[in-house]
């Protein structure tokens, strides 16, 4: 059976998409079975694995409306080996442009439930379906044995695509950015947790995933978050069996993510060897270890050995930048 993780923060800006994109990555290129399933009407996640949202007919949301079957709207993600780059295979004046004659000659990526601006009217759609909050989970039973690992994106709110996606997962994850705003609503997000566990006994709570960690203010704030701030959560009484936790990898601010979304690649692919790539790695590695995941050993691998590269290519770059400095020639004095 598949392992179904949830990402979730009704703060937007937070890497919700980035993460849950370059686990069902990662995944994918351990050689295990992924499938992204978008819930954000925005379709961040299905922009970013080659597809344009607004070109789709058969999507996630109109499966859930019973207006697709399950076979209309799933679709195989592919990528340049060459460059990382997704691109929507129906579309072959892109892959000409990427050198790309064949399918063959390109890499499979995770499968895909995609998502669009449809689903924005959820809120009123699913209100008359009796029971709206297990249409994705069902959904999701269907094919469950297809794969090992699941990753559904949602969108910034704690509205009825959030809850179903927390209805249909096994564990959830909350990328933060450590900053006072999206920390104070770990609690209303947390309820939302609880709340949606009536419905799924199988829910856990994976962790908080600190993201875009950049400034000093930021390494206080993920201190205070996981000492005070957890102890208090964990013991309210209307938090039963919270067990909220953080992992010990953070992912830290850098410009390459903006460069990987312009290019519609992932660091994991098209920058291997970079901090936040190996930030990643950690944190895939944490999490296969937390939930009992396949490919865990594989994926340890994969993060010590992506370090030892990163550390030499640190250790390489010092002693460059030592050869490169000249000794100033000492000044003559006057009259020599």
């Amino acid at each position: 059976m598949a392992k179904k993780r949830t990402y979730a923060n009704q703060k937007g800006g937070v890497t919700k998409t980035t993460t849950v994109v370059q686990d069902m990555i990662q995944s994918r290129l351990l050689g295990k079975r992924a499938l992204l399933v978008d819930t954000d009407p925005q379709g961040n996640a299905t922009y970013a694995l080659g597809y344009h949202p607004d070109t789709l007919k058969h999507t996630v949301y109109t499966v859930m409306l019973g207006q697709s079957s399950l076979n209309d709207a799933l679709l195989h993600t592919y990528f340049d080996p060459q460059t990382g780059t997704y691109f929507d295979p129906r579309n072959t004046r892109r892959m000409q442009e990427l050198g790309i004659t064949s399918l063959e000659q390109a890499r499979r990526g995770p499968d895909l439930l995609p998502n669009n601006i449809l689903a924005a009217t959820a809120e009123t759609d699913l209100q008359s379906h009796p029971s709206w909050g297990t249409v994705l989970r069902d959904i999701l039973e269907d094919i469950d044995a297809l794969y090992d690992d699941i990753g559904i994106d949602t969108n910034p709110s704690l509205g009825k695509m959030t809850v179903s996606a927390f209805c249909a997962a096994d564990y959830a994850i909350i990328p933060l950015v450590p900053e006072t705003l999206p920390s104070q609503g770990m609690i209303q997000l947390c309820k939302t947790f609880v709340e949606a566990r009536k419905y799924n006994r199988k829910l856990r709570m994976a962790g908080v995933l600190f993201t875009r960690v950049r400034y000093s203010s930021h390494e206080e704030t993920i201190r205070d978050i996981r000492g005070p701030v957890l102890q208090h959560l964990n013991t309210r009484q209307d938090l039963p069996d919270l067990n909220l936790s953080c992992f010990e990898a953070t992912i830290p601010e850098n410009a390459l993510f903006e460069k990987a979304i312009k290019d519609r690649t992932s660091i994991i692919l098209a920058n291997s060897i970079s901090a936040p790539a190996i930030a990643y790695w950690q944190f895939y590695t944490e999490l296969m270890k937390s939930i009992d995941g396949l490919g865990y050993e594989k994926a340890q691998q994969m993060y010590l050995q992506l370090q030892k590269g990163f550390q030499k290519q640190q250790e390489e770059e010092k002693a460059k930048k030592r050869r490169g400095r000249t000794v100033k020639p000492s000044i003559e004095s006057k009259g020599e």
